[in-house]
């Protein structure tokens, strides 16, 4: 299953991806990656082990230096008080989408509630007094963009069971400096040990302090 996070920056890496790499080196690795482990590049990224040792087959110890150009215009990773791991968004496209998203008070009002308490979306839209008729679209796109994600379930009176959601992230800290404005996000522990695509990012982060 694709962790919360990848399925949040995969839509932004695979169009990095494919500008970086260009469309004839994109079709070969897709091919490769149909041919091993049937996937398309785009499910590559949910799966980001497969794409990092296709990238090796076809560029070697080249690999580090396109997997660190990604980090670095994708996203960064600071450690904070108590140890708490920050993200800073890099990425335009995304850094646009969270601040739209925070932005807007109604999704704003989903998000904070499904933080403090994951719930199934009658409970959300009964607890911020959203109209069901707005709300269910409202909570289908922020699950569409990763931002909302599925956390256990709850079993209904006839025994079936019903997903229960929570927000990706904890806190979001906007700032402005010489960039315009930076998007910082703080995400559960749990959430951030998840994903494949931080956790081989941050070794390509060690390897390259290392250096």
């Amino acid at each position: 299953m694709t962790s919360a996070l990848d399925h949040l920056l995969a839509q932004a890496l695979e169009s990095m991806i494919r500008e970086k790499l260009g469309q004839k080196t994109c079709e070969k690795i897709e091919d490769r990656l149909r041919q091993r482990y049937n996937l398309s590049l785009a499910e590559s990224i949910k799966d980001f082990y497969t794409l990092d040792a296709t990238l090796r087959e076809f560029f070697g110890a080249g690999a580090d230096a396109i997997e660190e150009d990604f980090a670095h215009k994708l996203i960064s990773i600071d450690t904070g008080p108590k140890g708490r791991q920050w993200i800073t968004i890099e990425n335009r496209e995304l850094s646009q989408l969270i601040l739209g998203v925070y932005g807007d008070r109604e999704k704003r009002l989903i998000l904070e509630t499904a933080f403090k308490q994951p719930a199934v979306i009658l409970e959300i839209l009964d607890a911020t007094g959203i109209p069901k008729s707005s709300g269910y679209r409202i909570i289908n796109q922020l699950v569409e963009d990763g931002i909302l994600t599925e956390e256990g379930y709850a079993e209904t009176t006839d025994g079936k069971k019903v997903s229960k959601y929570t927000a990706l992230f904890e806190k979001v800290r906007i700032e402005i400096d010489t960039k315009g404005l930076v998007v910082h996000v703080l995400l559960r522990e749990k959430i951030l040990n998840e994903s494949q695509i931080v956790r081989i990012l941050l070794r390509d982060f060690a390897r390259q302090q290392e250096k």
